[in-house]
């Protein structure tokens, strides 16, 4: 019993070790198996923490392009960082679709954000390889890579992006994603998504793709670069065999369109455009515009639509008549085509031996100055035969070469040239001669009753320069600024076109202490009493600075700012001649109110801004203007006809208000309406240059609704001004200064030239009742552009090739005549037709006699001889003036006429001295000086010079200043004998010695 309980015990002990035994395996995996489940839940707990939210996605918006359209729906440019146009996955067709997949993710609609084969499959080949030979990344794991993970190459991320994709795939839907992914991919050239790819490579959308163009695009996701077709097609076509076969092997096409798509030949072609093809200039200026508008950041990511008022035929006509005239004014100057300078011998060894650049790339500007010209010289008054001329040439480090050169002026030694690299083959360069003018120009375009900017040209080349001189520039308008004068005269100060103003040699002391101003005409000579229409269709300095006098600068500075003049405008004398700056488009929209009869109309290059969901952010959109008997005779435009028959004329003077707040638009709410209240002071003239140069930079308001809108056009100008203003010109344009716009033989232009000191800058702004075009020509820097090189030789002839090139096939225009205009017949006295383009021009129009007008500038008014006066042209006027009760003036005796009008061109007396203010002073002795200027013999001593002196010293509370007699002898003993050289034996000569 004893043995067998012991047995029995015996083998309870090895049953008991047994099951021991038997459970530590088991124990062993289940503490195994929670050890792995804890690291599981530990890793995803620790991965999982600071994952981005998914949501995010859910208001994913894809950088895109953003693109302007001209006026007929031409693209002329696009901006982008990241060039991507978005599509609707509803919009890809679905073998392209099939391509992708059929490259990066074939089981895309069957995982659930990770394909666990595939990871498997990959794991395998990886090991077999022994290395990172294919990747498992599904489409889901490639979205949530590319929006909220790093592509850093670790487990840690891969792990990352193994939870992102499953929380995807739970938020999003797989069209979502799908789409996602076909709008992000990147596909190399700088093209995210397909819609990208597809223009980029093919020069079409991809709706239009075949299966063979299709399967090619997929093939490029792996690696953009290493399979460009550009660098190496044989591996881009390699890669596309791959992807065809995969889309038959998983049933996405048939074995014929496998076969079929094999044997294609891709065609590759791009369709973007340039941004600076078609219209550079106008590009830019618009682009400008929507940075300051909207930023950087929305033009470049948020895929705007512009849409602007470029006209692309007027835009090429204004590009080709501004070259045209540039390379006239080369024949004219006699300088070889291209010619950046003549250098001195000085100057082309210091070139010679300057170092050359460690290296070139294509497109680059290099110099190159000319050696030797081989061809053979031509014999005087013999015709050109031929425009070749072979030249060697040397760069910097005297590297020297030969190059047939055209040209029809010959080429000379030391001539600076510019050329372009256009090929580079080892240490080879080829060299593309730029052969455009140095100078530079701009013309705008305005049409009128819109306001819509038609042609911008900032330049001659926009690959040289990208400075857009329409808008940017600000260049001394010279006379082109004198129309602003006049209008503040009749306007205001109750001129008329035939109030008389004499033109004489004047003298104005502005300070007592120095030099006197003293204004010339161009021509340096003097018409005597001429009327008002007279001095601006001769463009008479002397007359507009007396008529400024009288008017004031107040208000002109406030008339160029009704009429769309934005640029710093200096508070002086000179201001009348052009002496303050300005961008061509801003004159050339100030130039716009004449043929809209006193309307201004702000310009505008955008037409409407839309954002990429289709709100509209700007509309400035308007119907024309009217321009009809109608408009210019309402009880509004006619209350300033009653103003100037009012017999209280006080308050119309500008310096009464002088120290008011917008005296001119002092108790004449009845006419301007709230522009009284609204205009600025003429103190903010010397304010900052306004944002963006000028009136490109357009004040926007508020619609009812959040929509941007210029504001709506208001009247600066009564009718009855703008049409005086309009017959003035007209005639400027007829037998004035530009006399040679009549050639093109249309009644309806009218306009006026400028020209600046040494002819710096030429202007000519002319307009018919359409359109308002505006030239400018001139260098960057302030050099002259030749003798005689004056608005109506240099910039005239640009503005007549491009009117006559867009007036064409326009019909001429009429002006209506506002009421309170009177027509005094042609000298044969027939009558004119009123409402005929005749008028203006034949019958000189004119405010009726019961309307209040000077008969004579109060600066002339007791300047002359008390007799009546005899108009040569008109015949007897008034002896009396009836505004100011003075009588009528003669003046003394003058020459011939240069213009053939009668009037005198030369004046036989003395200079007549004047305060800024106008008043007389006295009259002086004067002569010319060897540069042809006016000198003035006067005694700065005498009693008037000491009474300005003691005013002037007065109203600044500066201390007086003494002039020793020595010290102000002696200039006027120099002056004296450099005028008396001119009188005496040629070789009789005076030498002095400051």
């Amino acid at each position: 019993m004893e043995r067998k309980q012991s047995k029995r015990q015996s083998g309870s002990l090895g049953g008991l070790a047994a099951t021991l035994m038997a459970g530590v395996p088991l124990l062993a995996a289940c503490g195994l198996l929670s050890l792995l489940l804890g690291a599981a839940l530990g890793a995803y707990l620790s991965f999982s923490a600071d994952l981005p939210k998914i949501p995010d996605l859910t208001s994913y918006r894809p950088k895109t392009v953003s693109t302007f359209y001209a006026e007929d729906g031409t693209v002329i440019g696009i901006f982008y960082r990241e060039k991507r146009f978005p599509i609707d996955l509803d919009d890809i067709p679905p073998h392209v679709v099939k391509a992708f997949l059929a490259a990066e993710d074939a089981r895309f609609f069957s995982h659930p954000g990770v394909d666990w084969i595939g990871v498997i499959r990959a794991l395998y080949k990886n090991i077999k390889s022994g290395s990172f030979a294919q990747g498992a990344s599904t489409i889901t794991q490639q979205v949530t890579r590319n929006f909220l993970l790093t592509r850093e190459k670790k487990i840690s991320r891969k792990i990352r992006e193994w939870l992102l994709a499953y929380r995807l795939e739970k938020t999003l839907s797989k069209r979502q994603i799908l789409e996602i992914y076909l709008n992000e991919v990147y596909l190399g050239n700088g093209s995210y998504g397909v819609e990208s790819a597809a223009r980029t490579y093919f020069g079409k959308s991809c709706r239009k793709l075949s299966v063979a163009e299709a399967a090619l695009l997929a093939g490029l996701v792996p690696s953009p670069s290493t399979y460009s077709p550009s660098r190496n097609l044989k591996s881009c076509l390699g890669r596309r065999s791959i992807v065809l076969a995969s889309m038959l092997r998983n049933g996405f096409i048939s074995d014929a369109e496998y076969r079929r798509s094999m044997n294609e030949t891709p065609m590759f072609r791009e369709n973007l455009p340039n941004p600076y093809e078609r219209a550079p200039y106008f590009t830019e200026a618009v682009r400008r515009y929507i940075v300051e508008r909207y930023g950087e950041d929305r033009l470049y990511n948020d895929g705007l639509r512009v849409w602007t008022t470029c006209d692309l035929s007027q835009q090429k006509k204004a590009s080709e008549a501004l070259l045209e005239g540039a390379r006239e004014w080369e024949k004219r100057e006699r300088r070889p085509s291209g010619l950046v300078r003549r250098l001195n011998s000085r100057e082309v060894r210091r070139f010679l031996n300057s170092p050359p650049p460690d290296s070139y790339k294509v497109g680059d500007a290099v110099q190159a100055v000319v050696v030797t010209n081989h061809a053979p010289r031509k014999r005087k008054r013999s015709r050109a035969k031929g425009t070749d001329q072979l030249c060697t040439l040397a760069m910097p480090g005297n590297v020297r070469f030969q190059m047939q050169l055209k040209s029809k002026v010959r080429y000379r030694p030391n001539d600076l040239l510019e050329f372009r690299v256009t090929a580079i083959e080892g240490n080879r360069l080829t060299l593309d001669h730029r052969s455009l003018p140095p100078i530079q120009g701009a013309v705008v375009c305005i049409e009128n009753r819109t306001g819509y900017v038609r042609a911008l040209v900032g330049g001659m080349d926009f690959e040289r320069s990208r400075f857009n001189r329409a808008v940017q520039a600000l260049r001394q308008p010279g006379s082109a600024f004198k129309p602003f004068v006049y209008a503040a005269a009749l306007q205001w100060d109750d001129y008329s076109p035939n109030t008389v103003i004499v033109d004489e040699p004047i003298a104005v002391v502005i300070d007592p202490r120095e030099e006197e101003w003293i204004p010339a005409n161009s021509d340096r000579q003097f018409l005597g009493p001429i009327d008002v229409r007279q001095a601006l269709v001769y463009s008479r300095n002397t007359a507009t600075v007396k008529l400024i006098m009288d008017v004031g600068v107040d208000a002109t500075i406030r008339m160029a700012r009704r009429m769309g003049i934005e640029s710093p405008l200096g508070r002086n004398l000179s201001i009348c001649l052009g002496a303050s700056e300005v961008t061509p488009l801003e004159l050339t929209s100030a130039y716009s109110v004449f043929p809209n009869m006193g309307m201004r109309v702000h310009p505008a290059l955008v037409k409407k801004v839309v954002d990429r969901f289709g709100n509209v952010l700007e509309d400035n959109t308007s119907d024309p203007i009217e321009i009809t008997a109608e408009s210019v005779s309402d009880d509004k435009t006619s209350a300033w006809l009653r103003r100037r028959m009012s017999p209280d004329r006080a308050w119309i003077d500008p310096r009464f208000y002088e120290n008011q707040r917008e005296p001119m638009y002092e108790g004449r709410q009845e006419e301007f309406g709230e522009q009284a209240q609204s205009a600025a002071p003429a103190e903010e003239d010397h304010g900052s240059s306004p944002s963006l140069e000028g009136v490109l930079s357009i004040p926007l308001v508020r619609s009812p609704g959040t929509v941007k809108r210029r504001p709506e056009p208001k009247r600066v100008l009564s009718p009855q001004a703008a049409y005086l203003m309009l017959s003035m010109l007209r005639e400027t344009s007829v037998r004035g200064t530009a006399a040679r716009v009549s050639r093109l033989g249309r009644r309806d232009l009218a306009g006026k030239t400028g020209t600046t000191d040494d002819c710096t800058d030429a202007w000519f702004i002319g307009f018919n009742p359409k359109y308002t075009t505006g030239v400018w020509i001139g260098y960057d820097t302030k050099m002259s552009l030749g003798q005689k090189e004056y608005g109506n030789r240099a910039a005239l002839p640009v503005w007549m090739k491009f009117m006559a090139e867009i007036l064409k096939d326009e019909p001429q225009e009429g002006y209506p005549p506002p009421p309170g205009i009177v027509f005094w017949g042609p000298p044969d006295g027939s009558p004119p037709g009123r409402q005929g383009l005749e008028a203006l021009l034949e019958a000189r129009p004119d405010l009726a006699r019961e309307f209040l007008s000077k008969q004579i500038s109060p600066v002339d008014t007791m300047s002359g001889q008390t007799v009546d006066y005899m108009d040569p042209i008109y015949g007897p006027r008034a002896a009396i003036d009836p505004m100011t009760g003075a009588r009528l003036q003669r003046w003394p005796t003058y020459g011939q006429s240069m213009y053939g009008t009668g009037y005198p061109s030369s004046y036989s007396g003395m200079i007549r001295i004047l305060s800024a203010q106008g008043e007389t002073l006295g009259h002086a002795p004067y002569a010319m000086d060897e540069n042809g200027k006016l000198v003035v013999y006067r005694d700065r001593t005498e009693p008037v010079y000491q009474a300005e002196r003691e005013t002037y010293d007065e109203e600044r509370n500066q201390p007086r200043r003494q002039t020793p007699p020595l010290q102000s002898f002696l200039p006027r003993a120099a002056r004296f004998l450099r005028n008396l050289q001119q009188f005496l034996p040629p070789g009789i000569q005076f030498e002095w010695t400051q």
